[in-house]
């Protein structure tokens, strides 16, 4: 397993903790650490490959009530080949806890300031979930700093358009819970969704949501407060007025199944199956208003794709970004097999 290097990046109006693999760096330790009077050749190789620009680093943008660790299984892959940062989001895991600025905007322009604070211009932007929205806010606002915007199970179905849902419902019921009893039964809940993948990694990183209380119960390290305010902003964003805006290629990985041609959207939202149907509907619509588009559906899997099908996912998303250039664990994956338009 890779390890990532752990740090903090002070933007104009947050401090960030941030994780970072860097594939030359982790191949020069490696070769140091092995090193042998016959091993120069593969050192010089490796500082060759340090000058290969035309692979631009990747920033991974986390879920709500996540951190930058729930990419770990995702980024072991990746990291071997790109430069990759993930960010712990305003609020989250790490980085600094304000008060307000929690509204999507704001929490896009954290990242585009510690981008710039550490150095980097172009980049490809990933983002999951509630992460997913703020990484599509990001691509429509800094056109020119992104080269390709992926974006895996993204709610684009806008809370509003739910049946029977109100501002009020949507922010009190949708909420996380705050406070677990006990270890246990917080394990059990994530192990129950992701049973039969559920592994010690997987537990390490989603402990890494959470933090122990003294009486044994866990509380979640996005405060409820802070919760609430994003569900606010959620309530009010207009997602859609964002997509005719984006130049980059765009990937959608939605964790539904293609729609049928002709297929009714469901007319509740209370069950998985209904949700997941309902995502299908909307990522096949958004599909058609991005202009230069591409859907991976990721048919019978949960939300939390990165820690279900880390492998899968870090496939397809360099197939992506560079098509003629990256090799794949399967080798039957292909640029033309993965993606639909």
């Amino acid at each position: 397993m890779l390890e990532p290097r752990s740090s903090f990046v002070a933007t104009d109006a947050v401090r960030l903790h941030y994780l970072e693999w860097n594939p030359v760096a982790s191949s020069v330790a490696q070769a140091e650490e092995q090193w042998k009077p016959d091993n120069v050749e593969t050192l010089s190789a490796i500082n060759e490959q340090s000058n290969d620009n035309d692979a631009v680093p990747l920033i991974l943008l986390h879920g709500l009530g996540a951190t930058a660790d729930t990419w770990r299984l995702v980024a072991n892959h990746l990291g071997q080949q790109r430069q990759v940062f993930a960010f712990d989001l305003r609020g989250h895991g790490a980085s600094e806890q304000s008060a307000d600025g929690y509204d999507l905007i704001t929490v896009a322009e954290d990242v585009i300031s510690g981008m710039a604070r550490l150095g980097l211009g172009q980049v490809a932007l990933v983002g999951h979930g509630w992460g997913a929205r703020v990484a599509l806010v990001i691509a429509s606002r800094h056109q020119a700093l992104i080269s390709h915007l992926i974006l895996i199970d993204c709610p684009h179905v806008e809370p509003r358009h739910w049946p029977g849902m109100t501002r009020e419902r949507f922010i009190r019921e949708q909420m996380e819970p705050e406070i677990y009893v006990s270890r246990a039964r917080y394990l059990q809940e994530w192990q129950n969704e992701l049973d039969p993948i559920w592994s010690p990694m997987i537990e390490e990183i989603v402990m890494t949501y959470v933090t122990l209380l003294s009486d044994g119960r866990l509380v979640n390290l996005l405060q409820a407060e802070h919760q609430r305010q994003i569900r606010s902003s959620l309530w009010d964003d207009r997602a859609v007025s964002y997509y005719p805006r984006l130049q980059c290629p765009v990937l959608l990985i939605p964790a539904a199944s293609q729609p049928i041609p002709g297929e009714e959207p469901p007319e509740h939202l209370e069950q998985a199956a209904e949700f997941s149907a309902a995502k299908g509907q909307m990522a096949a619509q958004v599909a058609r208003a991005i202009p230069h588009c591409s859907v991976y559906w990721m048919a019978e899997t949960a939300h939390d794709i990165q820690l279900q099908r880390p492998q899968l996912l870090a496939d397809i998303m360099l197939a992506f970004l560079h098509p003629l250039k990256e090799t794949f664990a399967d080798e039957s994956l292909t640029f033309n097999t993965l993606f639909l338009n």
